[in-house]
């Protein structure tokens, strides 16, 4: 087993595509192909269930993963001291995990300023925020954008912005105009994320609370993948306007606010506790915030 094989698996599930992966390692789609097998081959277990739409993890998959992003960031930890210097004058380029969907709203605005402000390279980083909370642990990013209420231990956490969820339907099933009641949500064939991630723990709770029965047809880990879903008009779902801003603005999707109670969510930046104030993620993620007081867009409605 070799380290790149590792390493070229976890780029794989991060960006959910081989072809994506292959392009963020700078190598050929065959050759990224041939390293997974092989670490497949030699685990004797299947990682990666693969489709047209890209790439899944399996069961067996996800606990790899898990173990894969210790070991690498155990390496290159080892790399820092074997070298001598902190992380945080390693580089100048920072990783920022933004969940799926929500990268249009600000990820251009934060790249340019973190060059021209801060002479600072952002990568950015699309995921479910289960899978953005784990990377942040595993230092994979440097800077997450989380939700309120996972779980934070060793996180230093900071609100950014609440959101209030609305239903979301297929063209024209729904109106902002006429708001849907919290108590009428099981009566919506739903498609979810799992329990595992941001949304789809805080909708569970909410329905457990209030004690709505929900009907989830379909569980689904990619916001992307459910907004599909849902135009095509295979049930309903559960998001945030700044998520799906973009097809209801072309009208591929339709949304009614919650009520009585309303849905609210809290997003917030995450990074370890022992990050470095003056390092170059820190300074990336204040940037975050005065980005937040500077765009409208970010603030939902």
């Amino acid at each position: 087993m070799e380290l790149r094989q590792l390493r070229y698996f976890a780029q794989a599930a991060q960006d959910r595509s081989i072809s994506k992966a292959a392009q963020a390692l700078h190598i050929v789609q065959p050759a990224l192909t041939a390293q997974i097998k092989a670490l497949e081959e030699e685990l004797g277990v299947r990682l990666l269930d693969r489709s047209p739409m890209g790439v899944s993890l399996t069961p067996a998959g996800a606990k790899v993963l898990k173990q894969a992003n210790d070991i690498l960031a155990r390496v290159g930890r080892l790399l820092q001291d074997a070298r001598g210097r902190p992380a945080s004058t390693q580089s100048r380029v920072v990783r920022v995990g933004i969940p799926n969907a929500m990268t249009g709203a600000f990820a251009g605005q934060l790249i340019q300023a973190a060059r021209q402000e801060l002479g600072v390279a952002v990568e950015i980083v699309e995921s479910m925020s289960g899978f953005l909370l784990e990377w942040l642990k595993s230092q994979r990013i440097d800077v997450g954008l989380l939700f309120a209420g996972q779980a934070a231990h060793g996180l230093d956490t900071r609100p950014l912005l609440q959101e209030a969820l609305h239903l979301a339907g297929p063209p024209g099933a729904l109106r902002v105009r006429r708001p849907v009641e919290m108590g009428d949500l099981g009566s919506y064939p739903l498609i979810l994320p799992s329990a595992r991630h941001g949304l789809g723990k805080l909708v569970r709770m909410h329905a457990r609370e209030y004690g709505v029965r929900l009907n989830i047809q379909t569980t689904v880990d990619s916001v992307t993948e459910i907004k599909h879903l849902v135009g095509l008009g295979q049930g309903y779902s559960i998001l945030a306007p700044l998520a799906m801003q973009a097809e209801l603005a072309r009208r591929a999707l339709s949304s009614a606010p919650i009520r009585n109670p309303g849905m609210p969510r809290v997003l917030v930046t995450a990074t370890l506790k022992k990050l470095d104030p003056q390092s170059a993620a820190a300074q990336v993620r204040n940037l975050i915030h005065e980005l937040d007081m500077q765009t409208p867009r970010l603030r939902a409605a």
